[in-house]
Formats: structure tokens, sequence, C-alpha cells
């Protein structure tokens, strides 16, 4: 499995990649503040959030479910720098009234019955998704050099997805052993769910 690079953190970018990925009508929209709730109204219909933050090695090790519908897709991050599509797919791969095209419809139907782990490898030996992932590598001199005095100053950051998938709002970060189920919802209350969680972890 040949590597992925960094790519942008750019709603532009996701909205081409998933694009190209073959998904039809979806785009990428940066939220900065819940608070405006015109712009919000104008975003409908939302499908997911994802939410990008600053991780540490202390990361909280959340509770994590071990048994769940086998219609969510969850897949374990095995594949370095591939964080962000992966939190893209997470939230694709979940929906169930958009067309999301033969390449990931293949994808899903592949996975089915496979594990966390093994759905991530099976990510990684997509040519496709990972052409499309790298060709919006980010430019050379922003990307990260791989020697150490690099890596200890400079700041990891990680995606992570939240969605409403049949009457419950989960949370999907390929770096937990599982989905973390936040309780129930509705299509109209998961959004404020969604948005009190990561509330609670932007104050912490």
């Amino acid at each position: 499995m040949s590597d992925w690079c960094t790519i942008e953190s750019d709603p532009g970018v996701f909205t081409e990649l998933i694009r190209e990925i073959g998904v039809k009508g979806v785009a990428v929209e940066e939220i900065y503040s819940f608070d405006d709730v015109d712009l919000l109204e104008n975003l409908k219909p939302i499908y997911g959030l994802i939410f990008l933050f600053k991780w540490t090695k202390d990361t909280e090790k959340r509770e994590c479910l071990q048994y769940y519908d086998n219609e969510l897709f969850f897949a374990n991050q095995v594949i370095t720098n591939a964080c962000a599509t992966q939190a893209i797919l997470s939230v694709l791969l979940n929906l169930k009234d958009v067309e999301i095209g033969p390449e990931l419809n293949n994808l899903k139907s592949f996975t089915a019955d496979m594990d966390p782990q093994t759905k991530g490898y099976a990510i990684g030996e997509s040519e496709k998704i990972k052409n499309v992932h790298n060709s919006f590598a980010r430019p050379e001199p922003f990307m990260i050099s791989n020697d150490k005095k690099s890596k200890k100053e400079g700041e990891a950051f990680h995606f992570i997805t939240y969605i409403p998938f049949k009457g419950k709002l989960y949370e999907l970060d390929g770096l937990q052993e599982g989905p973390i189920l936040l309780g129930d919802c509705t299509g109209e209350n998961w959004f404020e769910g969604a948005r009190d969680e990561i509330n609670k972890r932007i104050m912490k």
C-alpha cells in the first residue's frame, strides 16, 4: 500500500474530492459558529458534521460500542494522512438517499461483513479513492518534515464525524476501537445533540 499525502483542510477541496470520487449533490461547508442560525438554515439538508481538533497523545479514551447495527459503516484509521478523507467517507457511506456512485457503493458492499480494521485497510486499497485524495496534495513548502525535531514541534490535528443513523446519534472516530453512541435522536434534533457534544470537547 503506497503512501497517502497530506491534503488541505479546505471545504472547496473536500467538495471537489467528493465529486471526483463519484458522489453527486453533496458539498462541504465550513461552520465557524453554531450561533449563525440563518447560515445553518441555508445549509440544510445537513448529512453530518466533521469536527477538526488538535490531537494529543493523552486524548480521552472513549467508551466504544463492540456490538452495533451491521449497516452502520465504521472503519479504523489504519492509513497515515487519510484522516480527512476517512471522516468524509464516514458520512457518505452511511447515507441512504444520496447517490454515492459506483466506487463507494462497491466499497460499502465489499466491506459489509468486515471488522473495522479490515474496512480501514480496504479503504487504503482503493486506488480510485487514494488517487483522488493524493491529487489534492498540500503544497510542498507546507508539508511537515519527518525529522524528529519537526515531529516534536509540529501539531497534529484529527477529524471525527458526527452522524444520525436509524434514530441514534453516533461519533465516528477512526482512532477509536468502535463507534461511540451519543444517544437517541430524530432527523430534526440530531444536529443539536452533535453541537452540544462538540461544544463539550471545545470546553475541554
